[in-house]
């Protein structure tokens, strides 16, 4: 996989309006389930102004990658947020939608294909940290859930990285 002006080449690109106007500073990956029963349901809607809600990506449970927003975009997907000093996650951090409800396991292709686009991530942007909504929020959310291995995609991520803030 590889990443051209701040798109996932090969993604479906539906482009949300569901954006800030601050460009992103990518120190983190956050992961979400997204509780919906088809992929359809959750990208329409991330793609609705009313929902004031988006991610920069949503992977389906068949590994279908949809971009909503330009990586350089800051998403509305981590609400109120803070983590290692930081408030306000949606200004340092990538969102990634999977398509679960957070009760099932999460399929093999699904991780693998998220596997490969972290990878992809980790090696373009100065990604310090990959971590869970519930990682950024305890208390208030519990995504990406229980059957999420987050332990091998934290690994993804050299613990000896140094990034100024």
């Amino acid at each position: 996989m590889k990443i051209v002006n701040d798109f996932l080449v090969g993604a479906h690109i539906k482009l949300t309006v569901n954006v800030g106007e601050e460009t992103l500073i990518p120190y983190y990956i956050v992961l979400h389930y997204d509780a919906a029963n088809n992929p359809h349901s959750a990208i329409s809607w991330m793609l609705n102004p009313a929902s004031q809600v988006s991610a920069h990506l949503h992977i389906s449970r068949y590994g279908v990658v949809t971009q909503l927003a330009s990586f350089a975009k800051k998403c509305w997907h981590a609400g109120i947020s803070s983590w290692d000093g930081l408030t306000d996650l949606n200004t340092y951090s990538i969102g990634i939608e999977l398509q679960n409800d957070g009760y099932e396991p999460y399929p093999l292709i699904q991780l693998s294909t998220l596997r490969s686009i972290c990878e992809t991530l980790v090696a373009t942007y100065p990604i310090k940290e990959i971590l869970g909504h519930s990682d950024i929020s305890p208390g208030r959310k519990i995504d990406p859930g229980k059957h999420f291995p987050m332990h091998e995609f934290k690994s993804l991520v050299k613990s000896e990285k140094i990034i100024d803030k």
